[in-house]
């Protein structure tokens, strides 16, 4: 496959693998009704010019583009591509989904603040599968820190400048 992974037995691999896309497929998921949802708050008076709005549609899309990113990364690795730099990739974008699932709630919250009774129930709907795309995401962490183990922090601490950069 590539020279990253070959100090773990290629099961193993394709085991972390697999189960890292898994945890991100439940999670795409919950991003695609989320995504609906969001989209149909643009037809609610009370929602529509809300300033968390456009900025809470932007994350949960930011979200999108990394859950694509990392399980488009584990289908070059499964068709055995060689990635000179597999493991630097799969902690970048990783970490880059924990930074941009941090941007949810708070961009969710001032979007609803003044949201009328007759939509809590979307509201209510968005905020659980608001908490599916954050559990989605810290499993996928938790098994790419489980299969990387050490290197993980280490190529971390390297990224961090990189993703210094402002988002939206």
């Amino acid at each position: 496959m590539t020279s990253a992974f070959t100090w773990i037995n290629p099961d193993q691999r394709d085991f972390y693998l697999d189960a890292i896309d898994t945890a991100l497929e439940k999670g795409m998921a919950a991003k695609e009704v989320a995504c609906s949802i969001t989209t149909g708050f643009r037809n609610v008076p009370s929602i529509r010019t809300a300033p968390g709005l456009n900025p809470y549609h932007a994350s949960v899309a930011d979200v999108g583009y990394g859950f694509d990113a990392v399980r488009g990364t584990i289908l070059r690795l499964r068709e055995g591509e060689s990635i000179s730099l597999a493991k630097n990739m799969l902690v970048f974008e990783l970490d880059t989904l924990r930074i941009s699932e941090k941007q949810l709630t708070p961009n969710f919250e001032l979007a609803v603040k003044d949201a009328k009774p007759d939509v809590f129930y979307l509201i209510e709907q968005s905020r659980y599968l608001n908490s599916q795309i954050a559990e989605a995401i810290k499993e996928a962490i938790s098994l790419g820190q489980a299969f990387l183990g050490p290197d993980w922090e280490i190529i971390r601490a390297r990224i961090q400048n990189i993703q210094a950069i402002p988002r939206l």
